[in-house]
């Protein structure tokens, strides 16, 4: 990722000037993980959020031994147990990239050094977590009021790439259901 693509991205949240972006880009490390890399396991504090240049990452939770999927990251999105990262508490939830990535790493001491010298960090951090309380808002609500079949035709329509980038059982376990409905599910659909 060249430069110009690294300021595109704080761009996209706050409008920094150059000289501002000078002060904020080297706390950002640049770094690359295999698939199947564990970026953060349950029960560890956060210590790093990441944003996607390449890839895909899944959130997931584990339950009576299971994984259950809970999101999935991909390009330009910002990664991460951001309830922990925040508060230093242990996550309930692991990291995981399912395929090779390229993120932007920033840790939570460099956040909070970014806070002590550039006050208008406040407000990128503040908007990247906003983006994301909007998703996860939207999902809970899709889960109280869609059935499964809404919450995959929903999937097909705003993330189609996932069908093709994430397994059918981690799929079928972010939708709340088990891989033997989602097949019944993508059944129907095609019939329609």
């Amino acid at each position: 990722m060249n430069e110009l693509e690294k300021i595109n991205i704080f761009r996209q949240f706050t409008d920094f000037n150059d000289s501002e972006l000078e002060i904020i880009m080297p706390y950002f490390e640049q770094k690359k993980f295999k698939k199947k890399s564990i970026l953060l396991n349950i029960g560890k504090v956060s210590n790093e959020v990441f944003y996607l240049i390449n890839g895909c990452i899944r959130l997931y939770c584990e339950k009576d031994g299971e994984e259950l999927s809970t999101y999935f990251f991909t390009e330009n999105m910002f990664a991460g147990s951001y309830d922990s990262f925040l508060s230093r508490k242990l996550s309930k939830v692991a990291i995981e990239t399912l395929e090779d990535c390229e993120v932007l790493v920033l840790s939570h001491q460099s956040q909070e050094k970014l806070y002590e010298i550039f006050p208008k960090m406040n407000e990128f951090i503040r908007k990247a977590i906003e983006q994301r309380f909007v998703i996860l808002h939207d999902l809970f609500i899709s889960y109280l009021l869609n059935s499964p079949e809404e919450r995959y035709l929903t999937l097909i329509k705003d993330r189609p790439e996932l069908l093709q980038r994430v397994p059918q059982h981690q799929i079928a376990s972010f939708l709340g259901i088990t891989p033997v409905s989602l097949s019944r599910i993508r059944n129907r659909v095609l019939k329609k």
